[in-house]
């Protein structure tokens, strides 16, 4: 056991009206059990989208990710430690719905132990049932992206049980220390089975579609109202197991899709918190007084992706002479105003097993370069750099990218695609080179090199595949030993410097701008920022 104009004025107006109109009615609607968080102030954000779905296993806005992630909790929770003042999650883990958890001395045998009398927010026992039901709903629901996830840590459909009403066994085909980053996530989080059985039909066995929008918290938070055109306000559930754990009276996200109308209202006071605001407006809000940026580093990776099935990005001299002709450090200064990292390997720095010396593998040498594409016999060639058309972001960089390349020889047509179109032909993996980014959930380094250059990995749109890499991932995924783990991700990540089918660009920042007391702000290590956490005074 392991024992966070007037046009534009007008339009503001409006939005805080509907900010207080949602804050009124939850004040009339208080009940008794509610009332205990009455000393506790609420809050209201905006972050960079709507929220679509409530369901963790279901895909799903990445406003939509911080609510489901406030309504279901799960087995064992991560541990947090202050960094600038952000808490972080970690890779140690505590007791939450488990009083404990205990693996066999193989690590192939989980036997989880519930607390005593948790409950739903209706009221209902939460049991081994509602585990093992939410467990198996992830690996079988047709709409669950959820079952990418099990093969990783070698869970089946057979491999959860429970023992008796406060008992849950889990067998994985191999021990792996994935396992509790998995179970600490919220996909992983307890529905209730009860509710899923009693909206089920036929065709939806397990009740994607009332749990899109519907839900039976067994987290931290319950939903006093949702208008998809407008907000979601979420409501302390007074059912949950750990009341100390909720450090506010409840938090409203409003939906603001123009990021200059989210920063007005930061600025006049009807806001204490956005996200997904364009940098250069950050950087703008840092000098208001009032106001404040939460900046942390990031595991999220911004990349490069070469197309190794196509001439001349066949060739591993090609690639690597690409990455060295690249401006990091200008990236972060012109693109990012700041709010990044330089990247340096598939590895994020903050992320374990990060080999140090991997670093200087990305610089700028356009010497090296030049003699890399001699040796190819690659004299010059012409290419197309796609990216999303949404992200103004990677338009700035494909920019910085194209004139570094045209410095050896390399003409680079850049072409903004719609975001369905980016989707289909990455799948498709027809792209020359594109631009994307990636975030594997858990901070997991094998996870991540396995996602983005994995033979036959979903997320590897490159066509890289190597029967070597493939291995060491594997022995990795299987490693329970800190010390065998640092030296397989080591050897695969100078392995992915030689081959270079992806070149890492940068690491954005994980950033907020809030107001003058609020505090709290939680990052979890699937980047999602944890509500219960924050606090107003």
């Amino acid at each position: 056991m392991k024992a966070q104009s007037r046009r534009s004025r007008l339009m503001a107006m409006a939005t805080a009206l509907s900010v207080a109109g949602v804050l009124a009615l939850s004040a009339c609607g208080a009940s008794d059990d509610e009332s205990s968080q009455s000393t506790k102030k609420a809050l209201v954000i905006s972050l960079d989208s709507a929220v679509d779905v409530m369901d963790p296993q279901q895909w799903r806005t990445p406003a939509s990710m911080v609510t489901s992630g406030s309504l279901v909790e799960q087995v064992i929770e991560q541990g947090y430690s202050k960094t600038g003042g952000v808490q972080v999650g970690g890779t140690d883990f505590n007791e939450a719905l488990a009083e404990k958890w205990e693996y066999s001395k193989d690590g192939k045998t989980l036997t989880i132990t519930l607390r005593d009398d948790l409950t739903f927010a209706d009221g209902s026992p939460l049991t081994a049932d509602d585990v093992v039901w939410s467990y198996q709903r992830g690996l079988e629901m047709a709409t669950a992206y959820t079952k990418v996830l099990y093969p990783m840590v070698g869970l089946t459909k057979d491999s959860f049980i429970a023992v008796d009403p406060g008992t849950v066994e889990v067998t994985s085909e191999f021990g792996t220390p994935l396992l509790d980053k998995m179970l600490a996530m919220q996909p992983f989080g307890i529905f209730s089975k009860k509710a899923g059985e009693e909206h089920a039909t036929s065709d939806d066995p397990w009740a994607g579609e009332w749990f899109r929008e519907n839900n039976n918290s067994s987290g931290p938070y319950t939903v006093g109202a949702f208008d998809k055109t407008t907000s979601v306000q979420l409501t302390p559930n007074a059912k949950y197991y750990d009341q100390d754990k909720i450090a506010n009276g409840g938090v409203t996200i409003q939906f603001i899709s123009d990021p200059s109308q989210r920063a007005l209202l930061l600025r006049n006071g009807e806001i204490d918190l956005a996200g997904g605001l364009p940098l250069d407006q950050v950087a703008e809000l840092s000098k208001v007084d009032g106001l404040s940026v939460v900046s942390e580093a990031s595991n999220r990776l911004e990349y490069l992706g070469l197309n190794t099935g196509k001439a001349p990005f066949d060739d591993k001299r090609v690639r690597r002479a690409i990455s060295l002709a690249l401006p990091y450090q200008t990236f972060v200064d012109e693109v990012l105003y700041g709010y990044a990292d330089p990247a340096s390997g598939l590895v994020s720095q903050s992320m374990e097993t990060h080999a140090a010396d991997s670093a200087a593998a990305f610089k700028t040498d356009l010497a090296e370069a030049e003699k890399l594409l001699a040796e190819a016999g690659v004299q010059g060639f012409s290419t197309t750099l796609s990216y999303k058309q949404s992200s103004a972001v990677e338009a700035r960089a494909a920019v910085y990218i194209q004139s570094a390349l045209k410095d050896l020889g390399i003409d680079v047509q850049v072409k903004p695609l719609p975001d369905a179109e980016f989707t289909q032909r990455t799948v498709a993996r027809d792209l020359e080179m594109y631009l994307n980014n990636f975030l594997a959930w858990g901070a997991d380094p094998f996870y991540q090199m396995a996602s983005l250059a994995g033979s036959g990995a979903g997320t590897n749109f490159t066509n890289y595949a190597n029967p070597a890499l493939d291995k060491l991932l594997q022995q990795g995924f299987r490693s329970m030993e800190q010390a065998d783990r640092d030296a397989i991700s080591a050897e695969a990540q100078a392995l992915l410097i030689e081959e270079m089918p992806t070149i890492p660009l940068w690491n954005p920042k994980w950033t907020y701008v809030v107001r003058d007391g609020v505090t709290g702000l939680t990052k979890d290590n699937t980047e999602q920022l944890r509500l219960q956490y924050l606090s107003k005074s």
